[in-house]
């Protein structure tokens, strides 16, 4: 019965992906439409590669959800309470989570995928591999219709070809299912938000759709990492009352409105996080996790290479000073030849080439490529999430491998940023009579 459950499951899969990337075929834009199989054959390759040396994490997420999956077949008709649980079992142990474990979410999301893939680990790290994949090629397929000026090469590449995005999100990590559900959310939202208006307006039912799965999307992210997911939502929000005020006339014309009721707003959320989101968005809170995990690593990661800030203080005030430095660090770290090991050369490598596409795009803005331009206060919403996340993972983070990994999440939004100014034609010079 198990058997036949989960073949029926794999060939409406199957199908189901055959189907879509037909559809994909068809109606994507030409200069994107070329990459879907290539970029998708890739990432399946590498994630058949990889499988056989999981992290750790993943080990630990994929025995557990096997525990988790017997008690779900053995009795249905609890399944609600052992989703909603925070314990699992295994073998007569118990493993008790905290109730916001993004490894306990994680591990239900396997748990569940097990009934597909009947445990097999190669089988789980494929699907959740092509979430990601699937999440990040349609917000590249809708970023293109709804900012048609973006170069399609900074697409493909921020999205679908980044070295150690790619390589940290083929398989089982809660990166791929980060990043999966953070791309597939923001491509169901940038076409309201920038794209055309529609020729022939959604029925109630298509909106009613999108909404439930722009609601599960926004869960998902933020039960993987709240404090990733957290200013996505609440700056895609602030974007959202923006167009919606300027498109009733309330912010006057230019972008330098926009861009201050982005601001106003992006304030106002974070003052109610604050004061209602409760213990886990209090400062004190912050502080304290920010110091625990930055010890922690610390003494894990004294014989290799890793970050370490003097007079270290884990006060918000601290917090705030160490942020730039931190910021700057996940950005750049490891340096190029900082260690002869093939890991750190290879990312230092990257490094290099991302501060290189980095810099472009600084004289890109200076000079005001027109060609470069996208939305002002997407843009500035986007940057000032990216240096929030680099703060972040840098205080919290010293071990440069975990840091490497990490960043996977900021990285596709860094470069949306910069590789469509970098790779942007030069503005055409201006006559002078």
């Amino acid at each position: 019965m198990k058997l036949a459950i989960a073949l029926l499951i794999n060939l409406l899969l199957g199908v189901g992906l055959v189907w879509w990337l037909r559809r994909e075929r068809r109606q994507a834009p030409l200069n994107l439409r070329r990459w879907l199989l290539p970029a998708l054959a890739g990432r399946l390759l590498l994630t058949a590669a990889v499988w056989r040396w999981p992290s750790p994490d993943g080990q630990f997420i994929q025995e557990w959800s096997r525990g988790l999956t017997a008690e779900l077949a053995q009795h249905p008709a609890l399944a609600g309470a052992l989703l909603n649980g925070s314990e699992v079992h295994l073998n007569g142990y118990n493993f008790p989570f905290y109730s916001l474990s993004n490894t306990l979410f994680c591990l239900k999301i396997l748990a569940l995928l097990n009934f597909a893939s009947l445990g097999s680990e190669w089988l789980n790290a494929l699907y959740i591999s092509l979430f990601c994949f699937v999440g990040c090629w349609l917000l590249a397929r809708n970023w293109q219709r709804a900012l048609p000026a973006t170069p399609p090469a900074a697409l493909v590449l921020a999205l679908l070809l980044w070295p150690s995005v790619v390589w940290w999100t083929a398989g089982i990590t809660k990166e791929a299912l980060l990043l999966g559900s953070e791309t597939a959310l923001l491509a169901l939202v940038l076409p309201a938000l920038y794209g055309p208006l529609p020729t022939v307006p959604a029925g109630w039912p298509r909106r009613v759709s999108k909404l439930l799965l722009v609601m599960l999307l926004s869960w998902v992210s933020f039960r993987i990492r709240y404090f990733f997911a957290a200013p996505l939502l609440g700056g895609l929000l602030a974007l959202a009352a923006g167009r919606w005020a300027g498109c009733r006339g309330w912010l006057g014309s230019g972008w330098r409105p926009q861009v201050g009721a982005l601001l106003a707003v992006l304030a106002l959320e974070a003052g109610a996080a604050v004061v209602w989101g409760g213990r886990h968005f209090e400062l004190s809170y912050f502080s304290e996790e920010t110091n625990k995990n930055y010890q922690f690593e610390l003494r894990q990661s004294r014989d290799q290479p890793h970050l370490e800030y003097a007079d270290w203080d884990p006060s918000p005030a601290g917090l705030l000073r160490h942020a730039p430095q931190a910021a700057l660090q996940t950005l750049a770290r490891p340096w190029l030849g900082e260690s002869p090991r093939l890991s750190y050369l290879v990312a230092g490598l990257e490094n290099a080439l991302l501060l290189m596409l980095l810099g472009l795009a600084l004289v890109a803005a200076v000079r005001g490529g027109r060609s470069s331009r996208q939305p002002v206060a997407l843009v500035v919403f986007l940057l000032l999430y990216c240096l929030l996340l680099a703060a972040f993972i840098g205080l919290n983070t010293p071990n440069l491998g975990t840091l490497h990994r990490y960043r996977t999440a900021l990285l596709p939004w860094l470069l949306l940023l910069a590789l469509p100014a970098a790779l942007a034609r030069p503005a055409a010079p201006v006559p002078l009579v």
